[in-house]
């Protein structure tokens, strides 16, 4: 589930993060005050999931790091 969890926010991210790249680089000149409500709602969420993605990641121990 937690491997699941991390792939599903991974992707979200992705997704998020291109969303964020374009409208900064084509419509940043235009946006309405709406436009930076909905730029600043897409960083939020991509805050959220990159936190998702960094308390699902894998952890290594200190076993893992000898072999």
């Amino acid at each position: 589930m937690k491997k699941i969890l991390f792939y599903i926010s991974l992707a979200i991210s992705i997704i998020i993060l291109i969303n964020i790249i374009n409208i900064l680089a084509t419509d940043f000149d235009r946006l309405t005050e709406y436009g930076y409500g909905y730029l600043v709602g897409k960083v939020i969420l991509l805050l959220i999931f990159g936190t998702i993605l960094l308390l699902t990641r894998k952890h290594k121990t200190e076993s893992k790091k000898e072999l």
